[in-house]
């Protein structure tokens, strides 16, 4: 490991604590109905909520949506939130894990009878390649097929460290694993992958 991989790790070490302590004043505030307190929770977290639940349901207005409902549902169950040491995104990201899935079974269930499931209900994620380039299209249905056949955890962790941008250790952290089992399963995703797009 490189002296800067070693001292970023550190840095991660030396400040998470300091994080936290700060995150448990600023629920503690959030509890009382700090305006102040929720506003700053959501303007520090709404970004990689946003980006999750648009990977998870591929379309901007409902993600918007479902991002306002997990902020709304946050409010809703602050008072039973407790500290367990971690970030108070996982607590976030565990209420926009269940609107989305509480979405997805929504859709399914009044889908019309026959009527086929759109590949990015299925696939759970956004169209991320290429953007305005035709030529791009194939790229995005394919991505798309292939993350249809990861698994469950598989498709949480590429969602989360390449649709929101989070780091290994916050994933870890988000997820309750281990880093070396988030790279593992982050790896192992990327084959598979990697063999569904040859």
């Amino acid at each position: 490991m490189t002296g800067e991989a070693i001292s970023s790790v550190r840095g991660v070490a030396t400040s998470a604590p300091a994080e936290l302590d700060y995150e448990a004043d600023l629920v503690r505030r959030a509890k009382a109905r700090s305006q102040e307190a929720w506003t700053e929770i959501y303007e520090r977290n709404y970004t990689k909520l946003f980006r999750y639940t648009q990977a998870r349901v591929g379309e901007r207005q409902t993600a918007e949506d479902l991002t306002a409902s997990v902020f709304l549902e946050a409010l809703k169950s602050i008072d039973s939130y407790r500290d367990r040491g971690k970030p108070l995104l996982a607590w976030l990201y565990t209420i926009a894990r269940n609107v989305v899935n509480y979405h997805h079974r929504s859709s399914f269930r009044k889908r019309p009878p026959g009527r086929a499931a759109d590949l990015e209900e299925v696939a759970g994620i956004q169209e991320t390649a290429g953007g305005d380039d035709p030529g791009s299209e194939v790229d995005r249905w394919d991505l798309q097929d292939a993350v249809r056949h990861l698994t469950d955890d598989q498709r949480e962790v590429i969602i989360l460290r390449y649709f929101v941008g989070l780091t290994t250790p916050e994933v870890a952290r988000l997820v309750g694993k281990h880093e070396r089992a988030v790279y593992s399963l982050q790896t192992r995703a990327i084959h598979a992958l990697r063999r569904c797009l040859r």
